[in-house]
């Protein structure tokens, strides 16, 4: 009998989230540690997944075994000569795709924060038997996952799946639930969308234009991975989320059922597409092309994935940010959207980057490297500090395609280019710009240089000049501003806000701003500008009273002090984008010719 470790998962208590599990396998030594994942590939912040244990035990057929808690997420077993059961009851309820939740709709099971690795056995085959809930509210559940189902197991019902190693496991994500299904095809590898929940909506529609996204996408590559013999989207609809997570042969997302297209949508063209719905088939977009990019090609330090800690790499931008570039470009290649919808969408990408003041403090590298501690952990003080390597090194990625467009070249041959030199290896931190220099160009590799390890704006002017589209930047007018044409000029003074109990909060406060200038800071509490009150509806009312250049009184609360602060109404220094297409032939080229 060929070894294998084996699972058994059990949702015991839905309405108390808890999932009993039984692992067993054959020892192999007089000891082995159990360990649980303190991340997930593809989110890249420490997420403790052991906390959630809320007790463990092991035994053989002799009676118990010592099982001694060694660190925060894992166990040193001492093992006989006989097959060992390990029993463990973890509280299942995050409503994210990393982790593990229950209730009576819904059971989402990454095995990553729910199957203990053994130590030594991680190349075996993984076996897991899901046992179906007895809750009346879980009687019409069915299960999807990219997981082998055994030959007695029926399709998407519950029982035995595999997994060639834990590491397939973990990467192979579980949902059961009630749902619905839809297949499409592409180059004959089926392709399924599940959408949970009974929902109106036009899942017809949905699929088609899923199937086009995918299309364009597998255009960029010239093929799908030749491994590639299904792929999942497993699409997790809830009131209020949004969110996605990569896998080999699958992607779990997490989106509100607004965003659905309705039933009503049942044409194809860019008109019906709200949205809420294009940013649903971004996010689908985007997790797919993870398929290539960085499930398969990756750094060369995740080859061999340490998860028991933080695996530091710079080159994040690479995979996060080209990724976050082709997202939007698929959906206006495959026709989903108009080229006017995807100058809007840039504007936005845009005006992300460039009304923050970090844009001239955090280099894409930095970023990258410590998106454990700073991106993923952002707090008041992210936009003076953190820049975003998936929207800024979408831009990296627009600019270098800009220059290769000019000199009869493209992003898509770099990209095929990267996927062929390295698919094997992983890739080096200066992967990009050996591959340039490999197609003919040393300078734009000297510059890609730059771009990356400099905390300095990019040359989105120039990029877009050679593009057909003139980029106007000009001051921004609202906290919610992110770009495109303005009928008024507005004052803002640099913060954002939130109700808090009833007052209007400076949540954060942007460097160099009016509120900046005149010692603002985040928690004050606006009360009073010239001593008229402020609530959310008439701050910005207030504001608009009063011409540039005004000189006026703000008074706060900080914690329990009361202030009064000088306040000038200058010109926002934050700026937005404006794009404008000028020369159609070459916006055409550059977003619907595959190099």
């Amino acid at each position: 009998m060929t070894k294998s470790v084996f699972y058994q998962i059990d949702i015991s208590d839905v309405g108390g989230h808890v999932i009993d599990i039984t692992l067993q396998f054959t020892p192999t030594a007089n000891q082995h540690l159990l360990s649980l994942p303190a991340w997930i590939p593809g989110s890249y912040m420490i997420r403790d997944f052991a906390r959630n244990i809320t007790a463990i035990s092991a035994s053989d057929r002799e009676g118990d075994l010592a099982l001694q808690q060694t660190d925060k997420q894992s166990w040193q077993l001492a093992c006989r000569q006989h097959r060992v059961t390990v029993r463990y009851q973890l509280y299942a309820y995050d409503l994210s795709v990393r982790a593990a939740y229950v209730d009576d709709e819904i059971a989402i099971l990454n095995p990553a924060c729910l199957c203990l690795a053994v130590a030594g056995m991680q190349q075996l085959v993984h076996k897991v038997d899901l046992l179906k809930p007895s809750a009346t509210s879980c009687q019409q559940w069915r299960v999807a996952s990219s997981l082998t189902p055994a030959t007695d197991t029926a399709w998407l019902d519950f029982g035995r799946y595999s997994a060639k190693n834990y590491a397939e496991l973990i990467d192979s994500p579980i949902l059961a639930g009630v749902f619905t299904l839809s297949e499409f095809s592409v180059d004959a590898v089926p392709h399924y969308l599940v959408i949970t929940g009974n929902n109106r909506t036009d899942q017809a529609r949905f699929t088609k234009d899923l199937a086009q996204i995918c299309h364009a996408q597998q255009q960029v590559f010239g093929a799908l991975p030749a491994d590639l013999t299904q792929y999942w989207f497993l699409l997790w609809i809830t009131e209020d989320g949004y969110g996605g997570l990569e896998h080999m042969h699958s992607t779990l997302l997490l989106s509100n059922r607004s965003a659905l297209p309705a039933p009503a949508q049942s044409d194809n063209t860019t008109v019906s597409i709200t949205d809420n719905y294009q940013d649903l088939l971004a996010l689908c977009s985007h997790e797919y092309f993870h398929t290539w990019w960085v499930k398969r090609l990756k750094p060369s330090c995740f080859h061999n994935y340490q998860l028991a800690a933080e695996q530091y790499t710079p080159q994040l931008w690479l995979y996060e940010g080209f990724t976050s570039y082709y997202d939007d470009l698929a959906l206006v290649r495959s026709g989903l959207i108009s080229t006017e919808r995807y100058i809007s969408t840039l504007e936005k990408l845009l005006s992300r980057v460039t009304r923050n003041p970090s844009n001239s403090k955090q280099s894409l590298t930095d970023s990258s490297f410590n998106a454990w501690t700073k991106f993923y952990k952002q707090d008041e003080n992210a936009p003076n500090a953190v820049v975003s390597y998936y929207a800024k090194g979408a831009l990296l990625a627009l600019c270098l395609h800009a220059e290769l467009n000019a000199n009869g070249s493209s992003l898509d041959q770099v990209v095929r280019q990267l996927w062929q030199n390295y698919l094997p290896s992983g890739t080096p931190d200066n992967a990009l710009q050996l591959t340039l220099q490999q197609l003919g160009f040393p300078a734009l590799a000297t510059l890609c240089s730059q771009w990356l390890t400099r905390a300095l704006p990019l040359p989105l002017e120039s990029a877009f000049a050679k593009l057909g589209v003139q980029l106007t930047l000009r001051p921004m007018q609202h906290q919610d501003d992110l770009g495109g044409a303005v009928s008024s000029n507005n004052v803002f003074i640099g913060i954002q806000t939130k109700v808090v109990n009833g007052w209007l909060q400076v949540t954060q406060v942007y460097h160099g701003g009016s509120a900046h200038q005149a010692g603002v800071m985040a928690g004050d509490q606006l009360l009073a500008l010239d001593n008229a009150k402020i609530t959310s509806n008439s701050w910005a009312e207030l504001l608009q009273r009063y011409p540039l250049n005004s000189r006026v009184q703000l008074s706060v609360f900080r914690k329990d002090r009361l202030l009064t602060l000088p306040l000038t109404l200058a010109v926002a220094s934050q700026q937005v984008a404006m794009l404008t297409v000028t020369d159609n032939g070459l916006c055409q080229q550059w977003l619907n010719v595959s190099g």
